[in-house]
Order: structure tokens, then C-alpha cells, then sequence
């Protein structure tokens, strides 16, 4: 279950069932409410947050009468929509990466994952914002850390600059001499942590903070840890004037409550959120995209950016027209499925479309997840002529082969032919119909 989930299942389904009356009043919201403040407390939302938003909530419902047309738990969802986007910051704020180099200061506890956010920012900046992008492991205190940099950098085509144990600061200014003379537009700093706050770590990022006067200082906290990431987000924020907040290990079981009262609370913008292990699993964080996954209502806008970033659009297009040509084969359902898995789980992309949360169970989405996987494993265990043409499958001694270098049942071998082979016999009828100019029966296609 990740952020946005338990709310997302409470608040919702609480309204659609306290209010069925055609006037929002003090007596047909008073259960609604009760029922959203209990859910926002069990997600671990700030108690002075809650009292807030319920306070605000209310007084813009009670004597409202309902415009025409609309349910009033319809327009009690907007109210609420309102109001959860206000608290989240309203407005997304973007990274300051216009200047050459642009400096990004990142600090943070020890375990709240910065240096793996490190990398996957460095990513997210090099794709996106298409600059060239230097990462500087500056941690000469945790063992393997600027190692650990080192790693991320070469297996995701990132350039890292390090020194070793010389003084941080030292390492700092150098960094930026050689990023100007060598083209690089931004530079992400990979400051140490600490188990807790304290006087010496401050005093090492108050001194690099002097000394290379970063256009963002980002804090990186852990969305397990609670109210916690309050309290650290304020400490950080008094002695180095923080610019923003990255909440990591959102996909987990964290209820995220705290997430929604940091910009409340302190006043600093949610840059950015992990949502996965995945080095392209940091998601830009919009209040208002955010307000749309918690109450249930899916988030398009994000979906379609992820998979503008990550899928091969040409790929994608020379399977579309295999598909409808009749020509689709396990070779081409195998590079679909790793197109799909670059998107996160199934279960975070189903969440993303309007009106699917909710739809699906957890366990449905967990046996669907392991169909998949399932069906990687066999197909990576059949030969490209045997992926290419699955007719020749059929044939004893390669499903035994396959079998035996899979390691899955002959039950799962027979289920994928038997989907792919119906799944084909599907897009070939859609593919007549558009031929014919009318419209595709969609009501019989099933995910399985």
C-alpha cells in the first residue's frame, strides 16, 4: 500500500455514504467529518493539520446548497479536494536549474536513502531537463558511501566527482572549478548524515553551504519515519535555510500522513517523492495531482509523463502496427511487458487511472504482478524463433526445454499461450472494426 492509499480508501467511500441529502448542513456532514479526521490521524497526519482542515472543510460546506446537477457528496469531494491541495503547498515548485552550473545541496539523516536520491535527481535532471549533470560525493564518514555514489553513477551514465576523505569543503569548491571548465550545467552535492542532529555535521554543511552558495538545498526525509520528518524538516530548515523537501520510500507501507503536514507546517515546497527502487522512480510532486490520487480520482497527468519519459515511443509504434497488421507475436508481448515494467508496478500505474482505485483489490493487482512475472521468465527461456513464432511451440521437446530452464509448471506455460492466443483474436476483431469504420467492442477484452 503505498502514499495516498489508506486515505484514499477511507476518505472517499466516508463521503459517499454520510451524505445522500441535496443541502451540505452541520447534520449531514457532522459523520463525514468525524470520519475523515479519524483517517487522517490513523495516516498520521499532524494533529494541528487535522484540526485545520476539518475547521476549513466545514465552514465552507455547512449552508452551501447543492449547484444543479450535482450529488452532494459530489461537492463534498471538491471541498475536500480544495482543501488538500491548499495544505499540500498548492502549486508544484520546480528545481532553480537556469543557472550555469545550477548547485543542488542535498542533506539529510543518515538512512533517509540521499544518496540513491541523489542518482535518480541526476537522472531526472539529465533526461528531462537534458543538461549535463555532475554528482559529488562529499560523505567521507559513512563507510561505502561515496562508493555507493561511484556505482550509481557508472551504471546510470552519471559523471561523479570525488576526492576521497579530503575535507568536504575542499572537495566542494573543486568540484565547481572543474564543472565550469568542463560544461556542466548542474552540480548535485552528496553532503554527509548523521544518525541525528548535530553541531559538527551543521557546522561541515553550514561551511560548504558558504562556500559554494548552492541555488537549491533539498532535504531529503524518510516517509516511514512519522511525525519525525517534521521535526528533522524544521531543525534543517533554522540553521540552513532550506529550499525544499524530497520524501523518500512512498510505495511502502508508509501511510504518508506526515508527508501532508511538512509544507503546513514549515512552510517548505515537496520537490519531489520515491515512489520506488527504480532509478527513474522520483516523481515531481503537484498538490494538486496528489489531492486527485487520495481521493481516489487517479492521476493521468503523471501517468502520461511517465511514460512519455520512459517508453521507446518507436518501439511502441512498430508493435501497434504489428498488432493490427496481425503480425503480433511473444517476442513483441515480451518487449511491451518491459516497457510497461519501466513505469513502476502495476499496481501504482492502475492507481493513476481515474476511476481504477478502489476497482481492483491489493491481492488482484499481487496475482496479476505474478502472471507477469511469470511470463517473463518463460519467454526469456524461449528462443527468439520460438518467441517470433509461437506456433512451433507446440512441439514436445521445446515446451520440456523451456519447462526445464524456467523452472514454472506446464500450467503456466499453457495459461500464456492461452492468453496470448485470445489477446490476438482480440486486437485482430478491433483491428476489423476500425477497418470498417465502426467503433471496438471493448466490453469483452478482460485483464486476467
Amino acid at each position: 500500500m503505498g502514499f495516498g492509499d489508506f486515505l484514499a480508501n477511507r476518505m472517499k467511500k466516508s463521503i459517499q455514504k454520510n451524505l445522500n441529502k441535496s443541502t451540505l448542513s452541520e447534520e449531514n456532514i457532522k459523520e463525514v467529518l468525524r470520519e475523515i479526521r479519524l483517517a487522517l490521524l490513523e495516516a498520521d497526519v499532524n494533529v494541528d493539520v487535522v484540526k485545520k482542515f476539518i475547521k476549513n472543510v466545514e465552514e465552507k460546506a455547512v449552508g452551501q446548497y447543492i449547484q444543479q446537477g450535482v450529488r452532494a457528496d459530489q461537492q463534498m469531494v471538491k471541498l475536500v479536494h480544495e482543501e488538500l491541495v491548499e495544505i499540500l503547498g498548492k502549486v508544484n515548485s520546480p528545481l532553480e536549474v537556469n543557472k550555469k552550473p545550477s548547485i543542488i545541496m542535498m542533506v539529510g539523516l543518515q538512512g533517509a536513502g540521499k544518496t540513491t536520491t541523489v542518482g535518480k535527481l541526476g537522472h531526472l535532471i539529465t533526461k528531462k531537463h537534458k543538461k549535463k549533470t555532475l554528482l559529488v560525493g562529499l560523505d567521507i564518514y559513512r563507510p561505502g558511501a561515496i562508493d555507493q555514489l561511484v556505482e550509481l553513477g557508472e551504471k546510470n551514465g552519471l559523471d561523479v566527482f570525488e576526492k576521497g576523505k579530503q575535507s568536504p569543503v575542499k572537495t566542494a569548491k573543486q568540484a565547481v572549478d572543474y564543472a565550469q571548465e568542463n560544461g556542466y550545467e548542474v552540480i548535485i552535492l552528496d553532503t554527509a548524515g548523521r544518525l541525528q542532529i548535530d553541531k559538527e555535521l551543521m557546522k561541515e554543511l553550514n561551511d560548504i553551504r558558504k562556500g559554494v552558495s548552492p541555488q537549491e538545498i533539498i532535504l531529503t526525509v524518510d516517509g516511514m519515519t512519522g511525525q519525525d520528518i517534521i521535526n528533522v524538516s524544521q531543525e534543517f530548515n533554522k540553521l540552513l535555510k532550506l529550499s525544499g523537501v524530497i520524501v523518500t520510500k512512498l510505495d511502502g507501507d508508509a501511510r504518508g500522513g506526515a508527508t501532508l503536514s511538512i509544507t503546513e507546517i514549515t512552510k517548505l515546497p515537496i520537490k519531489f517523492i520515491g515512489e520506488g527502487e527504480g532509478i527513474g522512480a522520483l516523481a515531481e510532486f503537484h498538490p494538486k495531482r496528489m489531492a486527485d490520487r487520495i481521493l481516489g480520482m487517479g492521476d493521468v497527468d503523471t501517468l502520461f509523463e511517465k511514460a512519455a519519459a520512459v517508453v521507446d515511443q518507436r518501439t511502441m509504434e512498430k508493435t501497434m502496427k504489428r498488432m493490427f497488421a496481425g503480425q503480433f507475436d511473444l517476442e513483441d508481448l515480451r518487449n511491451q511487458m518491459g516497457q510497461l515494467a519501466k513505469m513502476g508496478s502495476l499496481g501504482g500505474v492502475m492507481k493513476m487511472i481515474p476511476g481504477m482505485n478502489g476497482k481492483v483489490s491489493e491481492e488482484q493487482i499481487a496475482q496479476a504482478q505474478q502472471r507477469l512475472f511469470v511470463a517473463n521468465i518463460l519467454m526469456d527461456s524461449m528462443t527468439l524463433k520460438e518467441r517470433r513464432d509461437p506456433r512451433i511451440l507446440k512441439a514436445i521437446t521445446r515446451k520440456q526445454r523451456i519447462l526445464k530452464g524456467s523452472g514454472r509448471s506446464e500450467k503456466e506455460f499453457n495459461d500464456l499461450l492461452n492468453q496470448f492466443d485470445k489477446g490476438k483474436k482480440q486486437v485482430l476483431e478491433m483491428a476489423k472494426q476500425l477497418k470498417s469504420g465502426r467503433m471496438p467492442n471493448l466490453g469483452g477484452m478482460k485483464f486476467r
